[in-house]
């Protein structure tokens, strides 16, 4: 009962750290902010949590508590943004840390932003709602990460798809560039799975994997 309620406590205190809104003018005061690595001036409007997509993944773990078994993280991903923006969000309900990482969509969800979603395998769409992390392997990407879909339905295909979370070249700021160079600044697009940065997918991965909470969230 102690382990159990001590374990509740965390979560309503992770939940109030991350769903408290932050001030339109916060300019990151200090080292001790949430939100790390630290931008020297980020837009007002990437400098917050998507509060309503995090609300919806706090709260499904509440009441799903017994489908994981890693309670230490929870993803975020948000693809109302676009993908020139770092609109993966690794929260540590531990500490109420947040990391940000640049996160690409289906090469058929849309163009700069993600606009079309699916369960269909052959669709190259990404799927969206909530998924349990497994297991990490090395694939031909080099870390991979296997995702299952939780949603009948919606995103419960994700391992026949072979939607898994790993890392690519064309998931970073290289790739940004190099497409804003050619007339179109916008992130690399993957066959449906959620890729990172290459440098970042080993740390991401190892946080996340072995059953904790990943939620992809749109319109």
């Amino acid at each position: 009962m102690r382990r159990a309620a001590g374990w509740l406590l965390s979560l309503a205190a992770a939940a109030f750290i991350i769903l408290a809104p932050w001030p339109g003018n916060w300019q990151f005061p200090s080292s001790k902010t949430i939100l790390r690595p630290l931008p020297p001036r980020p837009p007002s409007k990437d400098g917050h949590l998507p509060y309503e997509a995090c609300r919806i993944a706090v709260q499904f773990l509440a009441e799903n508590r017994h489908l994981f078994k890693n309670t230490n993280f929870i993803t975020v991903i948000d693809y109302t943004k676009p993908s020139t923006s770092r609109r993966l969000f690794l929260i540590n309900l531990k500490t109420g840390e947040v990391q940000r990482f640049l996160v690409s969509h289906g090469k058929n969800s849309g163009w700069l932003y993600a606009t079309r979603f699916s369960n269909r395998p052959g669709s190259f769409q990404s799927p969206l709602g909530f998924f349990r992390t497994g297991s990490k392997y090395h694939g031909s990407h080099g870390p991979c990460l296997e995702l299952q879909g939780l949603q009948k339905g919606v995103n419960d295909n994700a391992g026949s798809r072979g939607i898994v979370m790993h890392g690519a070249n064309y998931a970073g700021r290289e790739a940004i560039a190099a497409n804003h160079a050619c007339g179109s600044a916008r992130l690399g697009r993957s066959l449906g799975c959620p890729a990172v940065p290459m440098e970042a997918a080993e740390d991401v991965i190892d946080k996340i994997k072995g059953g904790s909470l990943l939620y992809i969230h749109a319109k």
